[in-house]
């Protein structure tokens, strides 16, 4: 995943005359414009630093969106990887049978080799009916076989406490099935007719076996009018003698190796199970493994040529480019030990693609090569290389792309700090020549006031108009 940082809110990218109050003053001297540009030009001379922050602080955010789109496509390449030591570890193996008596599916911990199994008996659920009661159950959310709510369940010997909502056969259903799931499922059943029902509780073990099942309520009168036993499940291993019995038509044939008894094996007959490698799963996994490869191949074009973008030329580019490069064209230091070996090439951009009918015949024909050539994330080949390149890239203390969100996320951080002390000291500097300006520009509208006074004063002394401008002629 990528890695969080810290930017800028939209804000924090305007430009500089948005993040400063506009530097005025309200004048009444003759001087006021002029003293206006002053304030202007100064508080812009002194805002320039923030104007080339803001793009610094523009251009790392770009880097950092940059980076973390690389770090979706290449975790999901990562990702890829780890599915393929999965489907190399668990996904190998299939099982096939002889015949459809039984089905067989292989899990973690199967081992490749040949079974066979003849199914005596797939055994049976011991099975009960209730009694129809003082009169038919016609409706079973009303009426029940007992007026009692609380009741006990006996199955095999083994008595469970069952309390219902009330004493419907309906709540009686769902109380069975909700405390003693584990042992009977209860169902209704109609043994009447359409126009007279007669409905039931019927009872079946959860398990096969002999174990009768029975009811009673809490006078001790017994509610099952019909109860069946089943029995066990039967079968023989690899021509044993001796059967084996089973509670479930589910077994674990061999570790990781799981059976289901469909049917019973004719007379004399067994069914052959084989577990072996499948390549063609191996080969699916592959071909997700390139999907997941040239999205990171595509994501990196836009990196290269002019129009590079933030990341043109840089160390990390350099760096993914070399990983995928590796990855692509991997071989265990001869052709025999390459992917290409197996069907899986690159283009001439770069693209990788998978044969399946190759990958499948190259490692059918020889088994022991292809699995050298692959390994495992721990032990050497495709899967080693491929897991340590990814953690080259992802490891989130020493990966390339990781150290370098961080580095920019933290000066993303610096860099907003930085704004954000230029901006105050900005302000602070309108604010004092706010506060001068506007001093001055009082003392000059007094002097102005008294220049004013003094030329008229005059001007009544030598029958000069009485203006500013003539008296200072006159003077």
């Amino acid at each position: 995943m990528a890695t969080s940082s810290t930017s800028l809110s939209s804000s924090s990218t305007q430009s500089t005359a948005s993040l400063l109050a506009p530097p005025t003053f309200t004048g009444v001297s003759n001087y006021a414009a002029s003293l206006q540009q002053v304030l202007s030009r100064a508080v812009g001379i002194a805002s320039l630093p923030l104007d080339q922050d803001e793009a610094t602080l523009s251009s790392l955010e770009t880097t950092q969106s940059d980076l973390e789109g690389l770090d979706s496509v290449f975790t999901t390449l990562q990702e890829s990887v780890q599915s393929l030591q999965s489907a190399a570890t668990t996904g190998l193996l299939s099982a096939s049978t002889s015949d459809s008596t039984v089905s067989a599916t292989v899990g973690a911990g199967a081992s490749a080799g040949t079974y066979t199994i003849s199914v005596d008996s797939l055994g049976a659920y011991s099975t009960a009916l209730s009694d129809a009661g003082s009169t038919p159950v016609s409706d079973p959310t009303s009426q029940g076989i007992s007026s009692d709510t609380t009741y006990t369940l006996s199955v095999g010997g083994v008595d469970t406490a069952i309390t219902a909502a009330s004493g419907s056969l309906q709540d009686l259903v769902t109380a069975i099935n909700a405390q003693a799931g584990s042992q009977v499922q209860a169902t209704l059943v109609n043994v009447g007719s359409g126009s007279s029902p007669d409905y039931r509780l019927s009872l079946q073990a959860v398990n096969l076996g002999s174990g009768a099942i029975d009811l009673t309520d809490s006078s001790g009168n017994d509610l099952i009018s019909t109860s069946t036993p089943g029995s066990l499940a039967s079968y023989q291993v690899d021509g044993v003698s001796t059967p084996v019995t089973s509670d479930t038509r589910t077994i674990t044939l061999s570790p990781g190796l799981t059976v289901n008894l469909l049917a019973q094996s004719a007379a004399g007959d067994s069914t052959t199970i084989t577990v072996s490698d499948n390549f063609a799963n191996l080969a699916s996994a592959f071909s997700s493994f390139a999907g997941s490869y040239n999205a990171a191949v595509d994501s990196m074009s836009q990196y290269f040529g002019q129009n590079g973008g933030a990341l043109e030329g840089s160390d990390v580019v350099q760096g993914l480019t070399n990983v995928l490069n590796q990855l692509g064209t991997y071989s265990n230091g001869s052709a025999e030990d390459s992917l290409a070996n197996f069907g899986v090439t690159l283009d001439e951009t770069g693209q990788m693609s998978v044969d399946t009918s190759a990958f499948t015949a190259a490692a059918d024909a020889d088994p022991s090569a292809f699995l050298s050539m692959l390994g495992s994330s721990t032990t050497g080949g495709f899967l080693e290389s491929a897991t340590n390149l990814m953690n080259s890239v992802e490891n989130t203390n020493t990966g390339i792309l990781k150290v370098q969100e961080n580095s920019v996320a933290n000066q993303i951080t610096a860099q907003q700090t930085t704004i954000t002390n230029e901006q105050d000291t900005v302000n602070q500097l309108q604010t004092n020549l706010t506060a001068q300006i506007s001093a001055a520009d009082t003392t000059i509208a007094e002097m102005e006031t008294q220049v004013s006074f003094v030329t008229g004063l005059f001007a009544q002394y030598t029958g000069a108009t009485n203006t500013q401008q003539n008296g200072l002629a006159t003077l």
